[in-house]
């Protein structure tokens, strides 16, 4: 994207379109082997407040992926300890599930799911306290020797899901009925709305003026824990590098060999707070990682070694 001459005319001009825009970091962006999504740094809400001083304001995701693991974090000012608000569920607002869209098997190398509704729905609850529940029935032999059936909710533990489905618990957390009333307000405050990855406009996760944003797992099997992280030195996280200075960093990680049922594939993750107020979209792909040339160096150093004994023998 190309800068006009206005812009360019001062460093802090640029750094403040930056602030409200963050336009300028393109799908895709690599650094230091991560990969970003960064959101505009002026489209989380609390109440009329909006931007910095907002404790739903979303600055950013990554994720990086090694031979057996996968990386995701994310920067915000939301804590996962949650915004407390007594009419929302369990009285506090937190974040919802991260879903993880991949192409159909058979697809084409970068192919990505056209919307929310195709593809092959994954989903990670990372967030302990988050209001995501599934049902399950139980049958019982009562009187007369009659069946009884009863539903009960439970709360599924921290972890990577398959065979996904999704629901919105917006309107029960104070917030939007609807994507588009989000984007509403955020114009009405000034704002510049953004998913990072995606438009705002974008028709993926449907008709925005009728759906509310996709925020929970409704139902979902259970295929591996996670391991959460709080610290990343030495694994090259960066979202300082694009001025994503959100007051949590925070993430987890997820073995390969899960995710997409261990096979190749693009994807694209979205997250949402459970009230609405912000949300991030991630375009990324899972391929294969070969081994680092330090590896393959010690490797072939073992092979020499083993020859020359073999010659010396």
């Amino acid at each position: 994207m190309k800068l006009s001459t206005a812009v360019k005319a001062t460093v802090g001009t640029v750094a403040l379109l930056f602030t409200f825009t963050a336009q300028q970091v393109q799908a895709g962006t690599l650094h230091n082997g991560w990969n970003y999504s960064i959101d505009s740094f002026n489209d989380g809400t609390e109440g009329n407040v909006i931007g910095a001083k907002s404790k739903f304001e979303f600055y950013g995701m990554a994720y990086k992926q090694t031979k057996d693991k996968v990386y995701f974090a994310i920067n915000s000012n939301l804590s996962l300890d949650g915004y407390k608000d007594k009419n929302s569920l369990n009285g506090s607002i937190g974040y919802g599930d991260l879903f993880l869209n991949f192409s159909q098997p058979g697809a084409k190398p970068g192919t990505q799911p056209a919307s929310f509704s195709s593809g092959n729905l994954q989903a990670i609850r990372f967030d302990a306290t988050n209001d995501t529940q599934f049902t399950k029935q139980e049958t019982t032999i009562g009187k007369n020797n009659k069946p009884v059936t009863t539903t009960t909710k439970y709360t599924p533990e921290l972890g990577l899901y398959d065979d996904v489905t999704a629901t919105s618990l917006t309107t029960k957390n104070s917030g939007y009925k609807t994507m588009q009333q989000h984007a509403d307000t955020i114009k009405r405050l000034g704002g510049v709305d953004s998913y990072g990855d995606m438009p705002v406009s974008t028709s993926y996760f449907g008709d925005n003026s009728k759906t509310a944003a996709p925020t929970h797992m409704a139902a979902g099997s259970f295929l591996s824990g996670i391991q959460m992280i709080s610290n990343f030195s030495g694994l090259g996280l960066d979202f300082g590098n694009f001025n994503a200075v959100g007051s949590h960093t925070f993430g987890f990680s997820v073995d390969r060999a899960f995710l997409n049922n261990g096979q190749n594939g693009s994807f694209i993750a979205s997250l949402f707070a459970e009230c609405g107020n912000d949300g991030l979209v991630l375009s990324g792909e899972l391929q294969d990682v070969p081994e680092s040339s330090v590896m393959a160096g010690l490797a072939a150093v073992g092979l020499l070694a083993a020859a020359r004994r073999r010659r010396l023998a």
